[in-house]
Parts: C-alpha cells; sequence; structure tokens
C-alpha cells in the first residue's frame, strides 16, 4: 500500500476544513507534510509515494494529519525537522499520552492544545463527515524560541476552537 504501508481504517480520515481553516489562519501554512493530490490542504504538499517521513520539511510552517497507523514516525519526525529547520510544525494526533512518541516528543513540544469535543473528521473515500471519533485529539505545535524553551515543558490547555 504505497510507502508508508498503512494498516488503520482511520489512515484516510481527513482534517474537517473549519478547524484547518482556524489554524492556517494563526500559523499560514506551507506544507501539508501527509496528503494527496485529492485532499492536500496547503499548495505544497508530500504524498504517500513522495514519503514525508524521508523528505525534508524545510517549508516555514508546516501542517500534518499524520496517517493512524504512523503517529509515532510522523510525530518524531515533526519534532526533530522543526529542531533542525527552526520552522514551525503543528500536527493533529489523538489525545493517547501513554505511548513512547508522547512521552519522548510530544512533551518537548512548545504548545499541546487539548480540542474541546470531539472531531468529526472526513472520510477519505466518500468526502463526507464522519461520526465523531472515539478519541480525543490534540493540537501539538513544534517550534524553536532560542532561549526561551529550553528545559520547560510544553504549554498546554484545552483549546476550543470552534466559533
Amino acid at each position: 500500500m504505497g510507502n508508508w504501508n498503512k494498516t488503520s481504517s482511520h489512515d484516510e480520515w481527513l482534517t474537517p476544513p473549519e478547524l484547518f481553516a482556524v489554524l492556517d489562519k494563526e500559523f499560514h501554512f506551507m506544507l501539508d507534510a501527509a496528503a494527496s493530490d485529492d485532499n492536500t490542504l496547503c499548495h505544497a504538499w508530500y504524498t504517500e509515494e513522495e514519503n514525508a517521513l524521508t523528505q525534508e520539511w524545510c517549508h516555514r510552517s508546516v501542517f500534518c494529519n499524520p496517517p493512524y497507523s504512523l503517529i509515532g514516525p510522523f510525530v518524531q519526525k515533526a519534532y526533530e525537522q522543526a529542531a533542525r529547520h527552526g520552522n514551525t510544525v503543528v500536527l493533529l494526533i489523538p489525545t493517547y499520552t501513554d505511548p513512547k512518541y508522547w512521552r519522548d516528543y510530544v512533551t518537548k513540544a512548545h504548545e499541546v492544545r487539548h480540542l474541546v469535543g470531539r472531531i468529526r473528521f472526513i472520510d477519505g473515500v466518500t468526502k463526507t463527515k464522519r461520526m465523531s471519533a472515539r478519541f480525543p485529539s490534540s493540537v501539538i505545535v513544534f517550534k524553536t524560541i532560542c532561549g526561551l524553551h529550553y528545559g520547560k515543558g510544553p504549554n498546554i490547555w484545552s483549546w476550543d476552537w470552534r466559533p
């Protein structure tokens, strides 16, 4: 199944456009790191075939709603790319705090925004809204602020992004 070897039925859940619009207004995204030609949210994107996990994310601001089965590798990549390029990388992921990637990388983020309410993702096949996710979601923001963040945990809050 392509370079990402996706295995979860949640791999094709797309970001709701209204949530992306709120985030894009704040961050002005230049790259969608996990997209297809049919569902990209930015002017530049990496497809499954291009495999974002092997690419540099050197755009100023990057958005990523990673394939569910590859959350760990994408969180690690986001952390590493923000550190390497000094850019901002924003992830939309489930709020599961027990996986190793959460301890090793999310806790080093600049911000963790726990979304209020459950997201209604878009089905990547039918392009219709799904029922609300059975899990809570968080927006993770990796960015480098020289001298301001070293040795400090992320800013964490519940965020009601809806108007």
